[in-house]
């Protein structure tokens, strides 16, 4: 799993200790609350054992009414490709004023023995956005992963500290008169051939752009390059990285028969093959072009919302919707076998977060840990 942070302000604690029982799957089990305490403003970690199951879990409660929580994502070493301790992201995200506070897994990261380990090991699967900058997108067209985010879901929270748990779609589009609207198919990935990719700092200013194609049995393999047109772009005066919202560039250079350029000193790259190099290749040095990247949450339904989206991770499966289990807890290998679990979920008013963080392990001082599968991770 990719090593993401939710990082929270300020720190306090305190201890309680009860028996209380829960049932799973039929079974009663007592519940001893090893800790509980105030981390923080509305923050609340507590530690729970099930000592004749065994299992121990730890849940960290956020109150984001709270003005001194903030929820963020963190990616390992500032880059979209890699892994990082949790720890040391804690570490380095904790500087006078920010002091990280609790965090947990999320995104599953491509590894060896993948189709994608000679391209994109070490890289997220699903959506990763920091702060309204876009580190990866979230598999909705041919590297979809896994069903894309309708299936695993998304965590999302709006920059008026709202939380968003559910399913969703989304968009990343470019736009300017001598090119309409294209649609991006890849951020900080890989470009199949006539697909559009985006590249930003994240992917890294001297690492090479990365055609790619498929072999016969499936596997990624790069492509040459060579075929592609690269726009460098700068943000113009005034502008940011935000999620939801227009983004104005500047074009700044044009690479024809390229593909395998860098970033540079730039704000943006667009790289794009087959129809999407004809069409990119329309633009000129000096022109304006917008970028906006959206996420629409329960598509095609009466809950249907595009929220303005600041931070947001994905993960493996989206296995509870409003207290009810979906089919996803039994429909495939992983969630139902015994393992350590790590979930994410939120109040019904979408101001409360909840991390659920499941061991499977033997702990020094709390003893063993059987693990579970998703179906109990969910009573």
């Amino acid at each position: 799993m990719k090593k993401l942070l939710l990082s929270f302000l300020i720190c306090g604690v305190s201890f309680a200790s009860m028996a209380e029982v829960v049932t799973l799957e039929g079974k009663d089990y007592e519940v001893q609350r090893l800790i509980d305490r105030q981390i923080g403003p509305g923050i609340q970690h507590t530690r729970f054992r099930l000592p004749s199951y065994p299992l121990n879990i730890n849940v960290v409660k956020v109150d984001l009414t709270n003005p001194y929580n903030r929820i963020e994502t963190t990616i390992a070493n500032e880059s979209a490709k890699g892994t990082e301790l949790l720890v040391n992201a804690a570490k380095r995200q904790s500087y006078p004023s920010h002091r990280a506070l609790a965090g947990a897994n999320a995104n599953f990261w491509v590894v060896a023995t993948q189709p994608e380990e000679k391209t994109y090991t070490g890289t997220t699967r699903n959506v990763s956005l920091r702060n309204g900058k876009m580190v990866t997108e979230s598999n909705q067209h041919r590297d979809q992963w896994d069903g894309g985010t309708m299936r695993t879901g998304i965590v999302g929270v709006s920059y008026d500290k709202q939380l968003y748990i559910d399913r969703c779609v989304s968009t990343i589009e470019v736009s300017a008169p001598a090119i309409g609207t294209l649609t991006v198919h890849q951020c900080n990935k890989g470009i199949h051939p006539d697909e559009l990719c985006m590249y930003n700092s994240l992917y890294g200013t001297t690492r090479q752009f990365m055609p790619i194609c498929q072999d016969e049995k499936g596997k990624y393999q790069h492509d040459e390059g060579g075929d592609a047109t690269e726009i460098l772009l700068d943000m113009q005066e005034g502008e940011g990285w935000n999620s939801g919202r227009d983004i104005k560039f500047t074009v700044k250079e044009i690479r024809t028969d390229a593909g395998k350029g860098t970033l540079g000193s730039h704000d943006l790259a667009l790289v794009g093959r087959g129809q999407n190099q004809t069409d990119i290749a329309k633009l000129s040095v000096g022109d304006e072009v917008v970028l906006k990247y959206t996420w629409t949450f329960n598509p095609g339904t009466d809950k249907e919302v595009t929220p303005l989206i600041e931070n947001a991770i994905g993960g493996n499966a989206l296995v509870m919707v409003d207290g009810v289990l979906t089919e996803h807890n039994t429909n495939e290998s992983y969630n139902s076998q015994v393992y350590s679990r790590t979930g994410y979920g939120c109040s019904a008013d979408g101001k409360t977060l909840y991390i659920v963080v499941i061991d499977k392990s033997t702990d020094p001082t709390y003893g063993a840990s059987s693990g579970c599968n998703t179906t109990k991770m969910c009573e």
